[in-house]
């Protein structure tokens, strides 16, 4: 534990994908010492909630290639899958996509060759203070003081419709995907199961429960999407992120993310999976909205959809995502509204070309996307960040464009 008086190098707020990295990139690249940085966050290990969504939704491949991961050097994940005796493809098509239990296993060689979990303190930060000499972090348990702070807040809360919440309070078997109750074995195997959500996890999950031999219901707000990227791999580097940070209008920002971002869309073999149960009648699929619900029994749900079809369930998934807002919620709109630190109409920090927001006090992931783009949430995301930030903290820019240079 922190000694009471001590003054942290570094804080990092998150233990997910994004302070993970981070922690390593701090390290590894002797910003820092081990001594001097920890890493603040409500689980007992890394990548906790990475691990708990993505083994919900039954995920097999990762959307991302395989030079986007938890080490340095572009190639370690590859290097690494030589060395695993492994009982399936380790990659598919496009850009070697990594299996999910490679991906995760070298995260794991990574956390574990590095000491990174030494770093963590198991605690939630509820509060930020800035200053002058350093910054506190107010905790659940603990105050710390530090000169540098990372905020690298996850999504928030999984996202429940409203129709959604009301059958949940009458006692309807409703539990969503991507939420700490979610048990998969919690459902009979006899069960008729809806899963409601147009995206990745939905098909994800729908695929993952039909493979079981549930009989499942996909209900999507619109056809399925077919697209390989969260997001055109243009913004991965400077050919549309140039022009973006070259744009003082953060409206305009803004909407550029909005509308490169493929939401609701699947990968390409996603959507040959799920065509092919469909085909073989593992899985039936509604284009249509879900506008109310109605237990008629307690084995029993009704749906109805805002195309005037019904179709009837003994157990819902929500697949529906995350709840839109600020990630970090009111530590940050309390940061922002208490300090006066800059942000976008939107609600959103305006950092500098660094990710600082303020002197000392850095942000990563969604946080940060005003200036890093559309991919600031996603694994190339924590590398850009760390990119940036490094260069800030080293007093050089001339790592500016080395993420580039690597490839990425």
């Amino acid at each position: 534990m922190i000694s009471r008086n001590s003054i942290l190098e570094w804080l990092i707020i998150g233990g997910g994908v994004h302070g993970t990295y981070l922690s390593n990139a701090l390290i590894r690249n002797r910003i820092t010492r081990r001594s001097d940085l920890r890493v603040l966050d409500p689980h007992d290990e890394p990548l906790r909630e990475w691990k708990k969504c993505t083994s919900n939704v039954g995920m097999k491949y990762l959307r991302s290639p395989k030079v986007h991961h938890l080490d340095l050097e572009p190639f370690s994940l590859k290097h690494f899958g030589v060395c695993e005796s492994c009982d399936e493809r380790l990659y598919i098509p496009p850009n070697d996509r990594p299996s999910l239990k490679l991906f995760n296993r070298h995260a794991e060689n990574v956390i574990d060759r590095n000491g990174l979990q030494n770093l963590r303190i198991k605690e939630v930060a509820l509060r930020i203070k800035p200053g002058r000499t350093f910054h506190t972090v107010f905790g659940s348990e603990h105050i710390y003081k530090t000169k540098n702070i990372v905020i690298a807040a996850g999504n928030g809360k999984p996202f429940w419709p409203e129709w959604a919440t009301f059958i949940r309070n009458e006692g309807a078997k409703i539990m969503h995907v991507l939420g700490d109750c979610f048990d998969k074995k919690r459902i009979p195997e006899q069960a008729v199961v809806a899963v409601v959500g147009g995206g990745m996890s939905a098909v994800q999950t729908a695929i993952s429960l039909a493979s079981e031999h549930r009989e499942v219901v996909l209900i999507s707000p619109h056809s399925i999407q077919i697209n390989n990227y969260d997001s055109d791999p243009g913004w991965m580097g400077p050919k549309y992120l140039q022009k973006f940070r070259m744009e003082p209008n953060y409206k305009r920002r803004r909407r550029w993310i909005n509308e490169a971002r493929n939401r609701g869309s699947v990968t390409q073999e996603l959507y040959r999976n799920f065509a092919l149960l469909r085909k073989n009648k593992q899985c039936r699929f509604y284009a249509g909205k879900v506008v109310s619900a109605d237990p008629v029994s307690s084995e029993m749900i009704l749906l109805h959809l805002d195309t005037a079809e019904v179709t009837a369930a003994n157990v819902i998934i929500l697949a529906t995502g995350f709840e839109q807002g600020l990630p970090g919620g009111a530590m940050i709109s309390e940061l922002a509204r208490d300090s006066g630190f800059r942000c976008a109409s939107c609600g959103f920090p305006i950092p500098d070309r660094y990710l600082r927001w303020w002197d000392g006090i850095y942000l990563s992931g969604s946080l940060g996307e005003l200036e890093t783009g559309p991919s600031a949430p996603n694994l190339i995301g924590a590398r850009m960040a760390a990119n940036k930030i490094l260069s800030a903290a080293s007093k050089t820019t001339d790592s500016s464009y080395k993420l580039y240079k690597n490839g990425y």
